[in-house]
């Protein structure tokens, strides 16, 4: 992946070059179709994973077995990242919606990465974990609103 890819990459936007450089090192590539599965919910994924180009899809099974949509992914943004932290099983599915290209890093090499260059790793974790407090927001949010509108069905208003 180039330098000027990487640097779109919110995690790693404020790496320098030389920075950039050795990370891309760590990236495997790969290329997937329009509706081929990148993560199935509930395996152990081993790679945090960027949209290089194409779109992806975050899909999710709702308690009565139907797939509820959750979010779209253009380039730079990211999935798979929380397992680095906390491994557990993926909590959504992630769906190639176009040809789409994925770059991959290995837990194990980003790890390394970020023990290694310590000052570039506080930087990228402090992004990571930015990330992940605004999708905590934003689903605190669609939750409450989730919650407002079957109170609001519920208490016999009309709306």
């Amino acid at each position: 992946m180039e330098i000027e890819s990487l640097r779109k990459v919110p995690f790693l936007a404020e790496l320098s070059d030389a920075e950039l450089k050795e990370f891309a090192s760590l990236i495997e590539s790969r290329e997937y179709q329009d509706g081929q599965q990148i993560i199935e919910e509930g395996t152990v994924p081993s790679a945090v994973q960027i949209v290089r180009t194409g779109v992806v899809h975050v899909r999710c099974r709702a308690s009565d077995g139907s797939e509820k949509f959750l979010n779209r992914l253009g380039p730079g943004s990211f999935f798979a990242d929380v397992n680095m932290f906390d491994p557990g099983v993926a909590t959504a599915s992630i769906f190639a919606t176009e040809p789409t290209q994925i770059a991959i890093i290995p837990y194990v090499r980003f790890r390394t990465f970020l023990d290694e260059h310590p000052r570039a790793g506080y930087r990228i974790v402090s992004a990571m974990l930015a990330e992940v407090a605004k999708r905590l927001r934003a689903s605190n949010e669609r939750l409450a609103n989730l919650n407002l509108e079957s109170e609001s069905a519920g208490s016999g208003w009309m709306s």
